[in-house]
């Protein structure tokens, strides 16, 4: 959740040092194709390069992205290999990348830790000794703020975990995530002892990110309520209705994302804020507190059936019995969510889909607390808080491109 006693109109403050020239940007990975639909929309850049190991034909481009991520700005390259790193980083009309954007890793679940070490750290790692290198005067990760440790009750009612929390990654993909983290400052630390570089770098740790052709954690939502819809069943959450699942908007985090890049591009490197162990890390969440309650209250909503919770019996034994638990959901909702793509002549399933997965089933609160970034960045969520609108054209995105039932 986000600090509300400090005011913001939801505006990032401009740039001193770029007030003449509008920077280049690099943008590496998948989610930075709603970077670069923002800032095609606000006209922030001298140019744009997209780089991913997917064309963007294959990667479920919706039309509304289709000037943003145009053929011209997109560059088809596997950015953990050296390589590539020349081509990669050398711009069409500017001298050098002004800000540079990992958007990139592995985004799936329950994977063997080799394909986060290859995809996700490797990937951070190659990128920034290359920014270094260059001096490249921001570069910004993106994390997940599954790393903290969960919070206590104490630390939710005071407004969630702050960036000084403890860490204790709850699933693999956060535990490479923070290796990431971790790799990025040893390697700050390593070039300014060497004196042969420089790395400026900030990392993002995000709650939930939710928005239009979303296909990550709220989409899989979606899908389990469609199918429980035309079964004419209840759909029912584990665990408990004020367990946390802070959540950000994609816009937001767009937003917080050009903030973090321009106060990072800006502010000495040798600067109080950016010299404590971390100075330079932001959570980024709304201000919603978004909880399973309220998401259940959203989907009972938009589906008209009956949402609920089981009891602390069935929570427990499902906590102990998760691989079992996955394969009775999956072996419910799956044929079903099938049938009805088929009934409605959906003949290639989309991104989407009701697959559960053993790992997203944990009895973690995700709690987050923005202050910090409201303090230093300016900024904060303008979209306030998940509610029934939002989600209602969430499921629309998915109805244009042909992904819904």
């Amino acid at each position: 959740m986000a600090d509300s006693s400090v005011p913001t109109n939801g505006t990032i403050a401009s740039d001193p040092s770029l007030a003449s020239e509008k920077p280049a940007v690099l943008i590496i990975g998948g989610l930075g194709r709603y970077l670069a639909l923002h800032i095609h929309k606000n006209n922030l850049a001298t140019e744009v390069r997209l780089v991913d190991k997917v064309l963007p034909q294959l990667a479920w481009l919706a039309s509304e992205f289709a000037d943003a991520c145009s053929q011209d700005k997109f560059m088809q390259a596997d950015a953990t290999r050296e390589q590539s790193l020349s081509k990669i980083f050398t711009p069409t009309k500017a001298a050098q990348y002004t800000y540079v954007f990992n958007c990139g890793g592995e985004t799936r679940y329950s994977q063997d830790d080799s394909v986060y070490a290859a995809r996700s750290v490797a990937l951070s790692q190659t990128l920034a000794r290359e920014c270094a290198r260059r001096r490249t005067p921001a570069l910004i990760e993106f994390s997940t703020g599954m790393v903290y440790k969960p919070p206590s009750s104490s630390t939710i009612a005071s407004g969630g975990c702050t960036e000084t929390a403890p860490l204790k990654p709850w699933l693999k993909l956060a535990k490479h995530k923070l290796a990431a983290e971790e790799a990025l400052e040893k390697i700050r630390k390593e070039v300014t002892q060497s004196a042969q570089g420089e790395l400026r770098y900030a990392v993002l740790r995000l709650a939930h990110v939710y928005g239009e052709y979303d296909v990550g954690f709220l989409a899989r939502g979606l899908c389990l309520a469609r199918v429980y819809q035309k079964k004419g069943e209840e759909m029912k959450w584990l665990y408990g209705k004020d367990l946390r699942i802070n959540t950000v908007h994609v816009s937001d985090a767009c937003t917080a994302a050009w903030a973090a890049a321009s106060y990072i591009a800006r502010t000495p490197a040798t600067s109080a804020e950016l010299s404590s162990p971390t100075g330079r890390v932001f959570n980024i969440v709304d201000r919603g507190d978004t909880t399973q309650a309220h998401l259940a209250t959203i989907i009972h909503e938009i589906f008209n059936i009956p949402t609920g919770f089981q009891n602390s019996f069935i929570s427990t034994f499902a906590k102990f019995n998760l691989e079992s638990v996955v394969d009775d959901v999956n072996e419910d909702v799956l044929q079903p969510w099938a049938d009805l793509l088929t009934a409605k002549g959906v003949v290639r399933q989309g991104p989407i889909g009701p697959f559960m997965e053993k790992e997203l089933l944990k009895d973690c609160d995700l709690c987050l607390n923005a202050g910090k970034a409201a303090r230093l960045l300016g900024w904060q969520a303008v979209v306030e808080k998940m509610d029934v609108q939002g989600v209602r054209k969430v499921v629309e995105s998915y109805e244009r491109s042909g992904w819904w039932p």
